[in-house]
Order: C-alpha cells, then structure tokens, then sequence
C-alpha cells in the first residue's frame, strides 16, 4: 500500500528568479497583502515591465485559492478601461507557482498619496477629478455586472499622469452569479471600514455595496480617517451613523471645501439603508460634474495638476506651443537663408567688381 507524496513546497521568491517557464525575470515587490504578493518583473519575450500577482506559498497549493485566483482572470479580462489596471494572462503550469500578469502602473496609491499629504487629506478640489474617474471605472463594471466588494483608497493607484487605476478584483463578484445563494454561502469577505451593513452581514452582492464603499473611500480621503474606525466597527457600522464631514475636519481644525451637495451624497452613500443611498456611480457622478456624464462611454480625463511624485502635487506643467522638431525645422531654414543671402551678396559683388 503506498501512500501519497505531497507536493514539493515552492521555492522563496526573490529578485533574478526566472518564473513562467524562463519568461519572467523578477525584478522586486511591489506589495504584500495578506493572501498574495505582487512583484515588478522584465517580459524577456517582449521586452515590457509588468506586475506578476502570486498566492503566498501557503495559500497557492490550496485547490479553492487557485480557483479563486482563475476566476479574478477571467472576470477582469472582461474589463478592458483607461481606469481599470488591465490583466494580460495568467499563467498555471506547475513546478512554477500560479500566477498574474497585469499591467504594471508607475505611481502610488491614494492610500500613500493621503499620508504623504499636509494633514493627510486631500482637499475637494484636488480630488474632484480623481473620483469623477473613479467613477467611470466603476461605471464600466457595473455595465459588466461585477461588483468590487473591496474599494478602498489602497485599491485605487494614480499614474503619473494623473491617470486612475482601479486594481485589485480579487474578491468581485458577478450579480447573475447565483450559485452563492443557491448554496447558502454567506460571503462578507472585504476590508470592514469600507464594507457596507449588507456585505459585512453577507447577503448577496449588490450596486448599492460599492456606493457604500466609494462614499467610505472619498470620507477618508477628505477626513483623514473611514467613517468607523476605532472600537466596535461592526455594531458601529449596522447601528450608529456617520460623523457629518465638516464636523470631523473641525475637529481636526482643518477647512472644508466640499460643496454641500458633495457632502450630502457622500452621507446619503453611508447609509445603512441601501434605498437612500444614489440609485447608481453615474447618479453619484452626476452629481459631482452634470457634464462629465453626458457622453454614453462616460470617458473622463486625467486632472492637469499631475503628480510627478508620490503624495506630492506640484504645479501644472505648461504646455509647450510649438514641437521640438518644429524648431528643429526653423533652425534648419534659417540658417540655409543665411547661406543663401551670403551666396548673393557675393555673386552680386563680383558682378560689379567686374
């Protein structure tokens, strides 16, 4: 009788190592978070820089983690959007430990931007565009039918240029998925300072539970602080409401620029009742800027105040007016006129001295 042979553990991860079948050359870590880690990697075929997402070495040999880790592929790779960080392939071919190829953003989240910030917060005119583009990748999924469940400012990076990436799927959720309830699973997993009543108590998803987590995430990012965020978050966050915005930045003795309306849909969001909450992201955006909404793919751009660092704004970059080779071109011509004009300056002289 011969028993079974576990599986090898998978080797440490570290900068050099050749991952995907020699492919992937490991650079560093980008992240950790508490069920995978996410490094920088050289394409060696292609020659690009990508983010590789792997399961911790403890979670990658469990059946369930690695279905998971296909389904967060196959449900992103749906979503092809200029705020959605893009998720090329995933790679599945033992001895190699599973995992993503994404695209890799070069920035900081708003996460760190916020501590990096005076006060660490951000102020509403310098976050107004920020959510506007927040909201058109939302706005994309939900025409998808996928819910976030785990929206929170470390989920969201800005680029260099100013440019939105929502990243992070991992735990979506599909509303045609039927097969949780048809079960009777119960799934409240998600980051409980940014969870709606409904995800935390583990009814089904819904719209409704990311308007929650985006009006949790913009309340951060102006106050310094999630709506619960210190002792019984869970009796806190199905019976107490929220501390207005202005009275939490008075508090801080920080000013307030949000427009009343801003700060009313962001409590109308928090609200345990799901019913008051906005009807959808492009309402909420509507509300925010009329015109951002009107074209039917809800497009928006990046801000012109870009941050060339991270958490650090700096003042608009100018725009020049004419191209480099524009003035390439107008050298070029000048000095040809020059030699021309000295040619018949000198033609014209020895006409007359004959």
């Amino acid at each position: 009788m011969s028993s079974a042979v576990p599986n090898p553990p998978l080797p440490a991860l570290i900068p050099g190592q050749l991952v995907g079948a020699g492919r992937y050359t490991l650079m560093w870590m980008l992240a950790a978070g508490g069920s995978c880690f996410i490094w920088l990697a050289r394409d060696e075929r292609l020659g690009d820089t990508v983010a590789l997402k792997f399961l911790r070495p403890h979670l990658a040999a469990d059946p369930n983690m690695r279905l998971e880790l296909r389904n967060e592929a196959a449900k992103t790779r749906t979503l092809a959007h200029q705020n959605i960080v893009q998720l090329y392939d995933i790679f599945e071919d033992p001895p190699d430990p599973p995992f993503l190829i994404m695209e890799y953003v070069e920035g900081a989240s708003l996460h760190t931007q916020r501590l990096e910030r005076e006060g660490q917060v951000f102020s509403w005119e310098d976050l107004r565009s920020i959510v506007l583009q927040l909201c058109s990748a939302l706005d994309h999924a939900h025409g998808a039918q996928i819910i976030h469940r785990d929206l929170k400012p470390a989920n969201i990076m800005v680029d260099m240029q100013g440019r939105v990436r929502l990243a992070d799927l991992g735990i979506s959720a599909s509303l045609n998925d039927g097969y949780t309830e048809l079960l009777g699973m119960r799934d409240n997993r998600g980051t409980v300072t940014f969870m709606s009543p409904q995800q935390y108590g583990g009814e089904p998803p819904q719209v409704s539970d990311d308007l929650y987590a985006l009006g949790a995430t913009i309340y951060e990012l102006l106050c310094g602080v999630p709506p619960f965020h210190s002792g019984d978050i869970g009796h806190q966050l199905q019976a107490v409401p929220p501390q207005p915005i202005e009275a939490r930045l008075s508090e801080k003795k920080l000013p307030c620029d949000t427009p009343s309306e801003v700060s009313q849909m962001v409590m109308n969001c928090l609200h345990k009742d799901p019913l008051v909450r906005p009807s959808s992201i492009r309402a909420m955006a509507y509300i925010i800027a009329p015109e951002a909404v009107a074209q039917p793919l809800f497009i928006t751009p990046p801000p012109t105040n870009v941050m060339r660092t991270a958490g650090v704004s700096t003042a608009r970059v100018p725009r020049a007016r004419f191209s480099r080779e524009f003035y390439i071109v107008m050298l070029v011509l000048s000095i040809l006129l020059i030699i021309a004009a000295i040619t018949l300056f000198l033609a014209i002289r020895n006409q007359v001295s004959s």
